[in-house]
């Protein structure tokens, strides 16, 4: 009997312990923006493009943003995010963290189990140097998770074998050894603004996002960044 009374004692404690270390985040559908990096209208327009993505393939992409690792590292803490919420499909594993620390200007693409053989770890650095970090080291993070997010969103569906509608323009290519804003033509911003008024936009409705998949299988497979 007193066995049994100290085993629960310490099983008790585990949990409480487990729990007390699990990350609690905020999330608007696909994204927990804590480090407040992102516009209203750009979390609509990747929540929308990550719930077609969802809905096509299962896959859950989670762009996430914290103001502080809390003295883990970004790879830990990509890993509990994952693994803690249940990312991906049940059966199929394939979820994906793209968390962003700017106050320790670190980054993390972590994958699932179930997208660890289906896509090239040269293809998540590619995205990581040529797409996101040159943003970062302008600490323009807005436009850098938006592309690397699109940019991600695309490769997990061709992986997936299916092909999803992206809602909003994924930022261009920016140089990464030029801090200057691109040289746009002068007729450039009045077209994008007109556009960006009239175009029709379809709102994402939490209501009808049915949460993550069930998944949850994550073992460190990803790449991650400083700037």
């Amino acid at each position: 009997m007193i066995k049994k009374c100290w085993l629960f004692i310490l099983v008790a404690l585990f949990l409480g312990i487990t729990q007390a270390n699990a990350i609690t985040l905020k999330f608007n559908g696909f994204i927990a923006d804590e480090a407040d990096l992102l516009s209203p209208e750009v979390e609509n327009d990747l929540n929308m493009t990550l719930w077609d993505l969802q809905k096509k393939s299962g896959a859950d992409l989670v762009v996430v943003t914290l103001p502080s690792l809390n003295g883990k590292t970004v790879e830990e803490t990509a890993i509990d995010i994952g693994r803690s919420y249940k990312l991906g499909a049940k059966e199929k594993n394939n979820g994906v963290v793209f968390l962003t620390a700017p106050n320790e200007r670190r980054m993390r693409i972590e994958l699932g189990t179930g997208l660890e053989d289906k896509i090239a770890m040269n293809t998540l650095e590619s995205i990581r140097d040529e797409d996101i970090l040159p943003y970062y080291k302008r600490e323009n993070y807005e436009a850098g998770i938006r592309r690397g997010a699109y940019l991600l969103a695309n490769t997990v569906a061709m992986a997936e074998n299916v092909q999803i509608q992206a809602q909003g323009n994924c930022p261009p290519k920016a140089s990464s050894n030029s801090r200057r804003r691109e040289n746009y033509p002068w007729w450039f911003w009045p077209i994008a603004i007109i556009l960006s008024i009239f175009s029709p936009r379809r709102r994402f409705n939490s209501g009808r996002f049915g949460g993550f998949g069930g998944g949850g299988g994550f073992g460190g497979c990803g790449c991650s960044g400083s700037w």
